[in-house]
């Protein structure tokens, strides 16, 4: 060490008293090496201290984006969950609709089927139309003349009623309803759109 009161340079340790001015040199060591490990321990501190900002800096960043990266994860849930409320809701609409659709159809069969008193040609199961199902004077007389020759057949008389057509009559009374053109025949009847609620039919069962 040097000597702080002649500054001589370059003491031993091992002497105690300067060689040049003979001051006891023992009080500087300690004071010297006190202020050595000062230092020493103002750097560990210091050392540490910066250490622990890296740590703390490195806890937060990891906590703001774990925190970020949930909330992500939070709105990406959230929105495919709206996603599929709004296709239910849709799902819903068409259905709700369909089933106004299937009960607008049923109340518009039943409207038609008690207004319907006799079907037309589109209607008629057997396929024949009102033109069709006309005859000539000629042949509804010798149909006559034909049943006159025969068996005395049985007859039976008939109101219409709401709801009945030539074509269910026919197959009450014949078991057939494709045979209705033979009521039109007994009754000379010439169309079909004659046949009213309440008329009186003739039905001759041979």
């Amino acid at each position: 060490m040097d000597c702080p009161v002649c500054n001589h340079k370059g003491i031993p340790e091992s002497l105690r008293q300067c060689p040049n001015c003979q001051t006891d040199l023992t009080m500087f060591r300690n004071i010297n090496r006190l202020n050595s490990e000062v230092k020493t321990k103002r750097q560990v501190i210091i050392g540490m201290g910066f250490l622990l900002v890296v740590v703390i800096g490195i806890l937060g960043y990891m906590f703001l984006f774990s925190d970020g990266f949930s909330s992500r994860n939070i709105r990406l849930e959230i929105q495919a969950k709206n996603d599929e409320i709004l296709e239910l809701r849709k799902q819903n609409t068409e259905l709700q609709q369909e089933l106004f659709d299937l009960r607008q159809d049923g109340d518009t069969a039943e409207g038609d089927g008690f207004r319907r008193v006799i079907p037309s040609s589109e209607d008629d199961p057997s396929g024949v139309s009102d033109q069709k199902a006309r005859r000539t004077s000629a042949e509804r007389t010798e149909s006559r003349q034909s049943t006159e020759t025969s068996e005395k057949p049985e007859v039976v008389y008939h109101n219409v009623k709401a709801g009945e057509t030539l074509y269910s009559i026919s197959k009450k009374y014949f078991g057939d309803g494709s045979k209705y053109p033979k009521i039109m025949d007994d009754n000379d009847i010439d169309k079909v759109s004659d046949v009213k609620v309440g008329l009186r039919l003739k039905i001759i069962k041979e």
